[in-house]
């Protein structure tokens, strides 16, 4: 391709760049959107060792190419506790080397001509994403697309280049740049902080240093790929210190620090010393400056890996002792890591589940208060009930709001299922909670005030209750299990919980009737306590617990297309 003047190369060169971070952006998104549902197994490989995080970090990064995606989806998992600061840091170290994939891409389609007709990908995948209706055929076409244009955009890129090079100011820029690789180094970290993405420094220089005649010196322009390896880092500080979550904060100064560190050890090497240089020359001759380049940021990253994965226990000491974690005032956490949401939809909603099951877990020890009042009537227990309905309201909102900016993602049908049954458990989760005070409430009625530990109700009768919220209980636990991993044989047995409940208690509420007909239990209506309100109370908590076991399995879901659901916080108890 020529160009009739250097501002339209100029011009091209730009367009060319931005077209190629935005082909990595898309195809990055396409894989991770493809791959959402598998990523629940991925997670299970990673909890393994440190060197099996490592693999998958490398396997991750090379399939999204970008190493700030593969940072982000680290701290959000990190944030959710998917998993530990000792298998992140290994994960991290394993990105560090998928993101030097990239410019081995550059170096083959420079290399091998063949790699010219992978343009004509763009034409697959634009006509397949306009012929196909399917979600997973439209993300496959737009990978096939994505990766036609990140080809077409080298291409665009390296024949500007050509065109820019050749340019007497050009040559003086390069020339002032390349004199020092310390100075390149520090010019690289700041560009590459500007354009927040390594991917595309990278390859500019690689296309520049393959043009530019011997301008720019071989120790210069592998310190310019050095300095993009850390300038990539400032996007991770950026958006850890924005989140003010302290273990995406601490990867981001791991990120930070390993890369700084060992680009300080190799500089000296590249200069005054040039070890470093002779033996990426000696790797790849002067024919594939592109490859060349490409050699020494795999090298770099593998003296990186080779260096830090033995002492990950030690980053992991001088990390804590950097950020210092807050000292929790309650024994529940509901963590919602918004750095999920626009990196991997999948893992946002298994947080959401994740924090939906705390709940659960907040509305049984509320369960335990309710059978402790009932059987010591202290009035310090309604206090403490009062609290966790209060974490419950404030949570259910933090997690409906969370929900709400996961629909900002395209959800496959799978992943709409979840959304919608999270959102509908999380409502009656706060039921359970809201029913239970009616409860406490009718049982203040007939707390003696004389007598503050003891009903005026006869034994018979707190027996009854008891039963029933015992088997509540049973119900609840069986539900947070659920919440963890669905069992259909869990489902029947909570079916059958259920059953026995309301059998008991329209048992109950008929012995009741007689039990009203003597003096001792008259006592109900005198002071307005009614016994088959209560009962009524204790079915629907155990009616919401079942909906919950319902929506997880999707049994009680039906979307219609042209009915669309109405999702209102504040519907009525």
């Amino acid at each position: 391709m020529n160009f009739s003047s250097i501002s339209l190369a100029i011009i091209f060169a730009l367009a060319s760049l931005a077209l190629f971070i935005f082909s990595t952006k898309k195809l990055s998104s396409s894989l991770k959107t493809l791959g959402d549902t598998k990523f629940k197994k991925i997670l299970n490989f990673i909890s393994k060792n440190n060197f099996m995080a490592l693999i998958i970090g490398v396997f991750i990064t090379t399939l999204i190419q970008s190493s700030d995606g593969a940072v982000a989806l680290i701290m959000g998992l990190l944030a959710a506790r998917f998993i530990s600061l000792k298998v992140a840091i290994a994960f991290l170290l394993g990105a560090n080397i998928g993101t030097a994939t990239t410019s081995l891409i550059v170096s083959f389609q420079s290399s091998f001509a063949f790699t010219e007709y992978f343009i004509l990908l763009m034409f697959i995948g634009v006509f397949g994403w306009i012929l196909t209706k399917r979600a997973n055929w439209i993300n496959i076409f737009l990978i096939i697309l994505s990766i036609g244009m990140i080809f077409f955009s080298l291409k665009i890129l390296s024949s500007s280049a050509v065109a820019i090079v050749k340019t007497d100011l050009f040559k003086k820029s390069i020339g002032a740049v390349g004199i020092n690789p310390w100075l390149a180094f520090i010019f690289s970290f700041a560009l590459t902080g500007i354009l927040q993405s390594s991917s595309a420094t990278v390859t500019l220089y690689q296309i520049v240093y393959a043009q530019s005649d011997n301008i720019l010196p071989t120790n210069s322009a592998i310190a310019l790929v050095l300095g993009s390896n850390v300038g990539t880092t400032i996007t991770g500080l950026v958006v850890s210190f924005t989140s003010k979550n302290k273990n995406s904060q601490k990867i981001a100064i791991i990120w930070g620090i390993t890369n700084l560190s060992i680009s300080l050890l190799v500089l000296p090497f590249l200069y005054p010393l040039n070890f470093f240089e002779t033996l990426i020359t000696s790797i790849v001759d002067n024919s594939n400056k592109t490859l060349q380049l490409s050699i020494a940021h795999l090298l770099f990253n593998f003296i990186l890996v080779g260096i830090y994965i033995w002492l990950i226990k030690y980053l992991e000491i001088l990390v804590n002792k950097i950020i210092k974690d807050d000292n929790l005032t309650t024994n529940y956490q509901i963590i919602l890591p918004y750095e999920l949401i626009n990196q991997n939809a999948f893992l946002a909603l298994k947080s959401a589940k994740k924090a939906l099951q705390e709940q659960a877990r907040i509305s049984k020890s509320g369960l335990m208060i309710l059978e402790k009042y009932l059987n010591t009537g202290n009035y310090k227990l309604i206090d403490k009930y009062e609290e966790l309905s209060n974490i419950i309201d404030e949570t259910r909102r933090n997690i409906y709001n969370y929900l709400i900016k996961i629909t900002s993602n395209n959800l496959s049908t799978e992943e709409a299922k979840i959304h919608l049954s999270l959102v509908l458990s999380s409502r009656s989760v706060d039921k359970i909670m809201t029913i239970g005070s009616r409860v406490i409430l009718e049982l203040k009625k007939v707390n003696d005030p004389k007598k503050p530990q003891k009903f005026i109700l006869d034994n018979e009768l707190i027996l009854e209750i008891k039963n029933l919220l015992n088997i509540t209980s049973k119900i609840l636990d069986n539900v947070i299990f659920q919440l963890e991993e669905f069992s259909h044989e869990r489902s029947i047995y909570i079916n059958e919980l259920k059953d026995d409940a309301n059998n008991l208690s329209l048992e109950y509420a008929k012995t009741n009737i007689y039990r009203l007909k003597t003096n001792l239990s008259q006592k109900q209506l005198e002071f307005d306590f009614d016994y088959s309100r209560l009962l009524r109370a204790i079915e629907r908590i155990i009616h919401h617990c079942q909906r919950i076991d319902q929506y997880i399995a999707n049994e009680a879901i039906k979307i219609k297309i042209n009915e669309p659901i109405e999702l209102n916080y504040y519907d009525s108890i």
